[in-house]
């Protein structure tokens, strides 16, 4: 059972680590033409761009974060304990049903992918 228990925790943070690897970096790739062009007072906003690649980078170090928890999910697989902590375990579990279920809602009322529908204006 506890091995069962292991892949199944992998393949969540698998799920994890997919969305919060690629959304964020299309969504990044997609608007930054875009967000270096906006402008107040007829200067451009660094500080947003700055800000949105900080944003950026803090989703890459929870993706790695992720990673290494499928890995360790994976090869711990058969300990009664997995090794991973609850903060983990919550987060990833919550994020990943709350990201899938906006998904879904999104196609059911648009017919479109969410996030990867989306263009800049």
């Amino acid at each position: 059972m506890s091995s069962i228990k292991g892949f199944l925790w992998s393949f969540i943070f698998l799920l994890t680590f997919g969305i919060y690897g690629s959304i964020p970096s299309y969504v990044i790739i997609s608007y930054w033409e875009w967000l270096n062009a906006l402008l107040y007072a007829g200067q451009p906003i660094y500080t947003l761009s700055l800000f949105v690649l900080f944003l950026w980078i803090v989703s890459l170090l929870v993706t790695l974060i992720y990673i290494v928890a499928t890995i360790r999910a994976i090869v711990q697989r058969k300990s009664e304990d997995l090794g991973i902590p609850k903060g983990v375990k919550g987060f990833g579990l919550v994020s990943t049903i709350v990201v899938i279920v906006f998904m879904v809602v999104w196609y059911l009322l648009y017919n479109q992918v969410a996030f990867f529908s989306m263009v800049p204006p």
